[in-house]
């Protein structure tokens, strides 16, 4: 009932995913999440690959979604906090990624408001981290005295992730400054930030919010 090795471990985040080639019959990579979706890889095959789609795709999120039984040809999905996405075709061999369609080629990614990752410190001095979406054209530094929604993940154990999300895209739309937060008890950021949300819902859990209220009307 122990475990033999240790092959991966992040002391800040759980890993939330593992990659295995079932073609080759090898570990190739575990996936986490700091304010973005990140990789370690097992694999230089895999790392490789990688390596390549983020050549071509630029600074964007991605991730494969199907591939062919020899896994020389996969379905990559491409995604933002700005787009809900566009499909690819991935032909390892020849090196070429080809589009195949977008996920809602309605919405136009130049009207999009940013999400940004921000963190703060909670009154008993544990990290949070979260996320603000200003209203497109506004920075911290301009975005003074605006309306704010406050919006707190449900769950609680659960946690608010960087890309698309079409009700904080709403909101920023319309002139609101969106601010979410993963309070105490949020998933990803390991045992002991979980387990400081025990006994805590409606006290410590809130007062996290209220901290980080707090510390957007200071910045």
């Amino acid at each position: 009932g122990k475990e033999e090795k240790i092959l991966y471990e992040n002391i800040e985040y759980d890993v939330d995913m593992i990659s295995y080639s079932r073609a080759r019959k090898v570990l190739i990579g575990a996936r986490y999440s700091s304010w973005k979706r990140e990789r370690y890889f097992f694999d230089t095959q895999w790392e490789g690959e990688i390596n390549d789609l983020k050549n071509k795709l630029g600074d964007i999120q991605f991730g494969i979604v199907s591939s062919d039984k020899a896994e020389n040809k996969k379905i990559v999905l491409a995604s933002s906090d700005k787009s809900q996405g566009t499909y690819y075709l991935y032909d390892i061999a020849a090196g070429k990624l080809e589009k195949i369609a977008d996920v809602a080629p309605w919405l136009d990614e130049k009207e999009m408001a940013s999400m940004v990752p921000v963190e703060y410190k909670s009154r008993d001095g544990l990290t949070i981290n979260g996320y603000l979406t200003l209203p497109k054209g506004y920075t911290m530094e301009n975005a003074k005295n605006m309306p704010v929604i406050v919006n707190p993940h449900g769950g609680p154990w659960y946690r608010d992730l960087w890309g698309y999300n079409p009700e904080i895209q709403f909101l920023a739309n319309r002139g609101y400054v969106v601010f979410q937060m993963n309070f105490r008890g949020s998933t990803g950021y390991g045992r002991q930030f979980w387990e400081a949300s025990f006994k805590q819902w409606g006290k410590a859990m809130q007062d996290d919010i209220t901290d980080g209220v707090n510390w957007l009307i200071e910045s």
